[in-house]
């Protein structure tokens, strides 16, 4: 089993597209941002959102086969939010988003200044949950109704890693 993963240039756009596009599709309660929404963007928007000196996209492959990608920015210097989790359905189950947050992990613990990480999960993603459970996150909080899709409210999930400071 060969992985390789890879932090997304303004180059690598098209990557982003495919994923951010089929993300929305199949798992849309899951996501702020709706397919509809997102597939209207230029090209030029899409290479801007590949590339931005306070964020990053990573993509995995396994075995030369496109299999997810996860992304985050800096909303204040000090904290990184995690978002966009996606690994496709045929490459669930074999510890690619663990690989993959543990390389975001690598890229954040670069910069100093960070203290602590935070994602959000819906209610729905219960698998996601899990993982950053598993990978040290705790809760923070829960918002209720806080996505919504197809009439369907879902409860927003907060949680946070503290990064050891030297």
């Amino acid at each position: 089993m060969n992985i390789e993963i890879k932090k997304l240039s303004a180059n690598d756009w098209q990557i982003f597209k495919e994923l951010r596009l089929q993300m929305l599709k199949e798992e849309p309660q899951a996501f702020a941002r709706t397919y509809d929404e997102v597939s209207k963007r230029t090209d030029e928007e899409w290479k801007e959102n590949t590339e931005n000196e306070e964020a990053g996209i990573l993509a995995v492959w396994l075995d030369g086969k496109l299999a997810g990608m996860n992304g985050y920015y800096y909303p204040e210097r000090s904290i990184v939010e995690i978002w966009g989790m996606f690994i496709r359905k045929e490459f669930r189950g074999m510890g690619l988003g663990k690989k993959l947050m543990g390389e975001i992990e690598k890229e954040i613990r670069k910069d100093g200044g960070v203290k602590k990480i935070q994602v959000s999960v819906t209610s729905s993603q219960t698998a996601a949950f899990e993982l950053y459970k598993k990978l040290g996150f705790r809760e923070i909080k829960r918002m209720p109704n806080k996505t919504r899709f197809n009439g369907q409210s879902y409860e927003e999930i907060l949680l946070e890693k503290l990064i050891p400071q030297p």
